[in-house]
């Protein structure tokens, strides 16, 4: 009986964790979304740039304050590219994002502070 009311327990606490998860996971503007802390960053492939949306709890992030890098590795070869503030996401230009690149996203606030994600390209 003690074994059964652990392992219930047990089951409960790992519910409970999926319950209170931060953000969706859902891709709001058809790119790759992936999870830092409690941002929710999205890459956007679109043509020569790539665009890097930010959500926290389903809000969006202003980024007019942000700045940041994308580190693109492609075939061997790892190419940089500045992320700039453009409406509602900071923007690459001059990056063409194709299927197995990795890419490393940093974003930088006003205070300083760092938050990175890494994308796959499929």
């Amino acid at each position: 009986m003690k074994k059964l009311s652990t392992l219930l327990l047990l089951a409960a606490a790992l519910t409970a964790s999926t319950a209170w998860a931060h953000g969706d996971g859902v891709a709001r503007h058809g790119g790759i979304v992936q999870m830092a802390g409690e941002l929710k960053f999205e890459l956007v492939a679109k043509g020569d740039a790539a665009e890097l949306y930010l959500d926290d709890h389903g809000e969006a992030v202003p980024t007019a304050k942000l700045s940041g890098k994308l580190t693109v590795l492609s075939a061997g070869a790892k190419s940089e590219a500045k992320l700039e503030p453009a409406g509602d996401k900071l923007v690459a230009k001059g990056v063409k994002l194709v299927k197995g690149d990795k890419v490393i996203a940093i974003v930088t606030t006003e205070d300083k502070q760092n938050n990175s994600a890494r994308f796959v390209i499929k």
